[in-house]
Formats: C-alpha cells, sequence, structure tokens
C-alpha cells in the first residue's frame, strides 16, 4: 500500500478526533485492502478505494466507536463505494492488473509463499499454478470475485453477505455456485493452455 496516504496530516500535530480515529480503524484497514484488491485486481485501483472509504469514514468518527463490529460496517461502506465506481465506469472498459502472484491475491504476500526445500519441478509446477489462479481471477466478472473473496477467502457467512451487500440470500447463493463453476471452467482453460505452453 505503498501509495495509499492516511486521511489525517503527519505534518501537523493529531488533534483528538484523529487519534480516535487512527485506533477505531487502523487494524482494519490491512484486511480491508485485501478485500478492495481481491476486488479490483489492481493495487492502485485496490489503494484507492481504501483511500476513498478512510475518506468517507472520518467525519464519522463518533459514530464509529459505537458499533458493535466495525469491519463488517467498514466493509458494507466499501462495497458501494466499489460497486458506485464501477457503475461510473460502465461507458468504459475495466481494466485490471495481472502482475501478481497467488500470495498477492490472497493479500497475503510475505514473502514466506517459496517453499525453501522445493525442488526445480515442483517450483515450477508451484509457479505454473500460480499463474492459472491469477489468470483466471482476472477474468471473474466484479460480482464474482467479489462473493468468492468475501465468502470463500474472508469467510463471511452469506447471511452476512446479504446484508452487507443488500442483495436477497437465494441471489447470493445462485452468484456464488455460477462463481465457482466459473472460476473452475477458467482454471480448466488456463490449465491446458498452459500445457500447451509447455509443450511448444
Amino acid at each position: 500500500m505503498s501509495r495509499m496516504a492516511w486521511p489525517i496530516s503527519r505534518s501537523k500535530a493529531p488533534t483528538s478526533a484523529a487519534t480516535e480515529f487512527d485506533g477505531l480503524i487502523r487494524e482494519h484497514v490491512p484486511a480491508l485492502y485485501r478485500s478492495a484488491f481481491r476486488w479490483t485486481g489492481s493495487q492502485d485501483r485496490a489503494e484507492d478505494l481504501v483511500q476513498d472509504l478512510l475518506v468517507r469514514l472520518y467525519p464519522m468518527h463518533e459514530e464509529l466507536r459505537h458499533l458493535d463490529r466495525l469491519r463488517p460496517w467498514a466493509m458494507r461502506v466499501m462495497y458501494r463505494i466499489f460497486i458506485d465506481q464501477l457503475r461510473r465506469e460502465r461507458n468504459s472498459p475495466l481494466e485490471f492488473a495481472a502482475d501478481v502472484g497467488e500470495c498477492d491475491v490472497a493479500g497475503e504476500d510475505d514473502g514466506g509463499c517459496t517453499d525453501p526445500a522445493a525442488g526445480p519441478p515442483e517450483l515450477l509446477e508451484r509457479q505454473l499454478t500460480q499463474e492459472r489462479i491469477v489468470a483466471a481471477w482476472t477474468l471473474l466478472a466484479d460480482e464474482h470475485r467479489v462473493v468468492l473473496s468475501m465468502h470463500d477467502i474472508e469467510g463471511y457467512s452469506l447471511v452476512e453477505l446479504a446484508a452487507m451487500m443488500e442483495v436477497p440470500l437465494g441471489t447470493l447463493k445462485s452468484r456464488l455456485h455460477r462463481a465457482r463453476a466459473k472460476m473452475r471452467q477458467l482454471l480448466a482453460t488456463e490449465r491446458l493452455a498452459s500445457s500447451d505452453r509447455v509443450r511448444d
């Protein structure tokens, strides 16, 4: 998150409001960024999305302190911002970066994804698998990326997501089923393409 600036200016002494906001939201920012990255597929877009969220939430610091579960609530606000952005961009093609590895897609690229004991064949297969996952993920529709990341990766229940996304539970179940099926299809297609590239 190198470009993302904290909404509190570091050039000025923090006010009590700024300090309180910092204490309330800072621990949740990494999780929010991971979700934003999975939704958008791009580091720049994810950073912008989280930045927009922080700017939106900062004036609401007094309300935030009374929330029992701040992270799901903030995730819901960020999802709405994301959908609004997509609606504004419908007239121009959406492009998502595909220059990250599988660990980046999971939002946990800490340099520990490579097993130092793995030999060249295992490392090659792992690299091909990571490439297939990233290629398939970036080809998913926006709504499919969101529901897969929130349910299968972040662990939110369908009931929680239905409330968060304001989507009927039945619709969400169907969306998750289609998203998983599409991901399997894309992975199978990419596996065949990778095999062809290896043979060539």
